[in-house]
């Protein structure tokens, strides 16, 4: 217990025993016996300032448990390994890439992001790359492999094959309509991400699940999780650590000229030329 002294409006002196402070039902046996030495308006204050304090209190807590249960998986730490479950799947997640090297690091740091998430559901996401139709992936993909160490052993073409498009259909026939759940795009929430995440948990439990006689191996899996996503703030603030060690830069072959810590680097896009039809404005 502290001593301290108060001083009322006539200048005589109070001195009052203060206890230290938790939050529980005690402090307020503690604010009692301590108001009681006190005068009418300050023991009125005191009491006021335990309410506001207590209601804000319970505000706060209330806020958590709604962002906890809205936001899901989403909220768990995702660098601590003491929660992760065992491995009890071992499945593959499709990544539908983009044409430009940009791109391609956004959509893989997706595919990164989620694999980490769905680890938390006892699943060892697998990640499989598809390119885009249009033939810029190649040289996207070349510069991608050149300047990111971990990405060079990676198949920019695992899953634009016929043994692909034969196990998407198997999937389809298979869950019909709810095949949806386990499509990610750019318009999907993280609600919606947490929903599909689980029913794919959910569908991998299932022992009624296809089996595909395909003509050549294919590490793409019944079920898989096919995304087609940029990364977006809060996955990527979630995993920055994971995704900054996964995206290495080869600075030996990539670096040409390293910005000193005063200089400022930008990058400029001459849209006009790039995309002629989207960059030019009205």
């Amino acid at each position: 217990m502290s001593e301290i002294t108060l001083r009322n409006s006539s200048h005589s002196t109070l001195d009052v025993a203060t206890p230290s402070f938790v939050f529980s039902s005690s402090r307020y046996t503690a604010v009692t016996e301590c108001a009681a030495v006190l005068t009418p308006s300050l023991r009125q204050l005191l009491s006021w300032l335990v309410t506001v304090l207590s209601v804000r209190a319970w505000i706060l807590v209330m806020a958590a448990k709604d962002i906890s249960s809205s936001q899901g998986i989403f909220i768990n730490d995702m660098t601590s390994l003491r929660h992760l479950p065992p491995i009890v799947h071992n499945a593959s997640m499709v990544i539908q890439l983009g044409g430009e090297m940009g791109n391609q690091l956004s959509m893989i740091s997706v595919g990164l992001a989620l694999r980490q998430q769905a680890r938390y559901l006892g699943i060892h996401a697998r990640i499989v790359l598809r390119h885009q139709d249009h033939s810029k992936w190649m040289r996207a993909r070349e510069a991608t492999q050149t300047c990111f160490i971990k990405t060079k052993s990676m198949d920019f073409e695992a899953a634009n094959t016929e043994e692909f498009s034969q196990i998407s259909k198997a999937q389809t026939d298979w869950l019909g309509k709810n095949n949806t759940f386990l499509f990610i795009d750019n318009e999907s929430t993280n609600e919606d991400m947490d929903h599909s995440l689980k029913y794919w948990k959910e569908v991998l439990d299932r022992q009624d699940r296809p089996s595909v006689v395909l003509k050549n191996a294919s590490p793409v899996s019944v079920p898989h999780l096919f995304v087609n996503r940029y990364i977006k703030n809060e996955q990527l603030d979630l995993h920055f650590d994971d995704i900054r060690d996964f995206f290495r830069f080869d600075h030996e072959r990539c670096c040409k000229l390293r910005a000193s810590a005063e200089e400022i680097v930008l990058h400029m896009r001459l849209f006009l030329t790039e995309m002629p039809r989207r960059g030019r404005c009205e």
